[in-house]
């Protein structure tokens, strides 16, 4: 460092060193930079070894170090130097201590071997040492420089505040991101959440009336995304979802958004599909068939490997069939169409339209009354006999019907779907359980025991067989009823088997532990039948209906198909009923084929347990 010209002490000349110094305090408002400037002005004015700043403990915030004696730490020094620092001198540190405790007192020197410390009390802020080797510089002067050095601890004061309003500034802000974050964020995929999607709809919706263009809603929803958080457990399913959440953004296209609604519910905004409704419909539908070969994929989470399909509603914005083209309309349709999509099947996309919102509102309808229709006394039961090869009744399916004085005779088709999406499914199939063994009691004192007839079929929900007492309170139903095992059948559908195959098995090696029988129900419908017949404990099942109703005009394969399944049936031991019998052709073609029964309107339809007990009556 250069230094200047041996200094002369006189007035004019010490003037203008301390106007230099003066002029070097206040340069940066950041303390660091202030000082290291203010420091080097110091050695090069007064021809100094070196300058050095100590702070006390409590003024600055960024040491690291615990001190508990002395009350300050070494700052800041204008050069490095090999020496050792001035307060490792028990001289300079004692008149460090002394003069921080005085406060008439700002200023000591202090000689140790041949340097010279002028040290200088920046208020309440800590140390100013200066390092002299020369004798230039009287010690009766040392009193002059305070006014600066009171001036540079006003500066540094002023520097500190500063970075402690910064530091404030920069908390609120990060407190005012996280907040937003927390409030537009879903914690756990950290995906937009729904008040980011309405807002983000609202705007995009005016975006296409200002630009004259269309948008579009995807609604997605994952099937059967319950039975893994009940069988694998929920901390399983949130991995699960944000694995979803981040294949669902990978496929987004550029200026797309992907946002979760919340459980295993997530929607895109899909950003001007097109200027035309027809291009609009083609870029949505690309894109949907995009994600459902996406999701086709297998996602491994920890030692699982799950398979999970969406179901996707599909909405156009705006829509020119309606005036319905707000954000929450936009949602509704979109919501629509998604529940479309899983009564086609599930793992498929389909586009809302104006029949659909009054196939949603009819369902509204429909579960409304249903919630009051077994206490009203509106649910009964019809049977529809089955037979044997010589048409001779052997059993009876008991089939849950509902009549409601304002809405009529209600189809199956259309309030048992309503009964299994909601809790009423419970309900339904305890009071099916309960009149079907009653009619069973009747049966069994009005008949005698020469009759062919053997049993009353019961079906039962997936809902219902999942209940953890199903199978004790099956037991208690059956004997408040006086009923023996061999007096029912229990009748399956193939659901059953997709939820836990393992616990299905248990339950049904319980119930043949009481003798209780059972039967496969719709086989054929399902995915699962082949991968996991032979594994449970199945000695009957049922052709479904589908693949026998108007049997002779049915394809080739249709027809291969069948008698496949009754060949593997008789190689399995497994007695075979078909159902949807409905012409003489149909029935001498499963006499032929030796099957165990048959059932369908050929024979009989279905009857009221009182023309039924008649119909068996006349039969004996």
């Amino acid at each position: 460092m250069q230094t200047a010209e041996k200094i002369q002490y006189n007035p004019a000349v010490f003037t203008a060193v301390l106007n230099k110094l003066l002029l070097a305090i206040g340069t940066s408002d950041n303390l660091e930079e202030m000082l290291q400037t203010f420091l080097c002005e110091s050695v090069d004015q007064l021809r100094l070894n070196n300058a050095h700043v100590y702070l006390m403990n409590n003024v600055d915030p960024t040491t690291e170090q615990a001190h508990a004696s002395p009350a300050y730490h070494h700052y800041l020094s204008a050069e490095d130097s090999e020496h050792p620092l001035p307060h490792s001198h028990d001289q300079v540190s004692a008149s460090m201590n002394s003069l921080g405790h005085d406060s008439e007192r700002s200023v000591a020197v202090v000689r140790v071997g041949g340097v010279r410390y002028f040290i200088y009390g920046l208020e309440q802020l800590g140390f100013m040492l200066l390092e002299f080797s020369h004798n230039e510089f009287p010690e009766a002067m040392a009193n002059v420089l305070a006014p600066v050095m009171y001036r540079l601890a006003l500066a540094c004061t002023s520097c500190l505040k500063i970075s402690q309003l910064e530091k404030q500034i920069n908390t609120n802000k990060t407190l005012e991101k996280s907040y937003e974050e927390q409030a537009n964020r879903d914690p756990l995929t950290k995906l937009p959440n729904r008040r980011a999607f309405r807002y983000n709809l609202y705007q995009e919706i005016a975006n296409t009336r200002r630009y004259d263009r269309y948008g579009a809603v995807l609604y997605i929803d994952l099937d059967h995304f319950k039975n893994i958080n009940d069988s694998l457990g929920h901390s399983v399913g949130d991995m699960l979802l944000t694995k979803v959440a981040d294949r669902l953004t990978k496929e987004s296209r550029a200026g797309d958004d992907v946002y979760r609604l919340g459980g295993d519910e997530f929607v895109y905004i899909l950003r001007n599909v097109g200027n035309t409704e027809s291009f609009a419909i083609n870029t949505s539908q690309a894109v949907a068939r995009r994600l459902l070969d996406a999701m086709a994929e297998p996602i491994h989470v920890g030692d699982y490997t799950l398979h999970v399909t969406p179901s996707i509603g599909v909405t156009i914005f705006p829509d020119t069939n309606t005036d319905e083209n707000d954000g929450e309309s936009v949602l509704k349709h979109a919501d629509t169409a998604m529940y479309k999509a899983k009564s086609d099947g599930r793992n498929t996309f389909a586009f809302y339209d104006p029949e659909m919102q009054v196939s949603a509102s009819k369902r509204l309808i429909l579960e409304d009354y249903l919630r009051k229709a077994i206490n009203n006394e509106e649910l009964f039961l019809e049977y529809q006999p089955v037979v044997d090869a010589s048409g001779q009744i052997i059993a009876a399916e008991s089939l849950v019907r509902w009549s409601n004085p304002a809405l009529g005779s209600v189809s199956p088709d259309d309030f048992i779907g309503i009964a299994e999406e909601t809790n009423l499914m419970l309900d339904v199939s305890n009071w099916v359980l309960n009149t079907a063994c009653a009619f069973a009691r009747e049966l069994k004192s009005r008949l005698n025991d020469s009759t062919m007839f053997r049993y009353v079929t019961i079906n039962i929900s997936p809902k219902q067989f999942k209940q953890q007492n199903f199978v004790p309170k099956l037991r208690e139903v059956l004997k408040r009823h006086n009923l023996s095992s061999n007096d029912i059948r229990l009748e399956f559908t193939e659901n059953i088997l997709i939820d836990n195959i393992d616990d299905t098995i248990a339950k049904m090696e319980e119930l043949l532990s009481s003798n209780i029988k059972f039967i496969l129900d719709d086989f054929g419908t399902g995915y699962s039948s082949l991968s996991y017949l032979h594994k449970l404990p199945i000695r009957t099942i049922k052709i479904d209906k589908s693949f026998v109703t108007g049997f002779k005009y049915k394809s080739y394969a249709n027809k291969a198909i069948v008698d496949a399944i009754i060949a593997m049936a008789d190689r399995m031991d497994l007695r075979c009923i078909i159902e949807g019998v409905e012409t003489k052709d149909d029935a001498d073609y499963f006499i032929g084929k030796n099957v165990f029964a048959m059932q369908g309107y050929y024979y009989y339809r279905p009857l009221s347990g009182n023309g039924l007990i008649e119909l068996l009556t006349h039969q004996e």
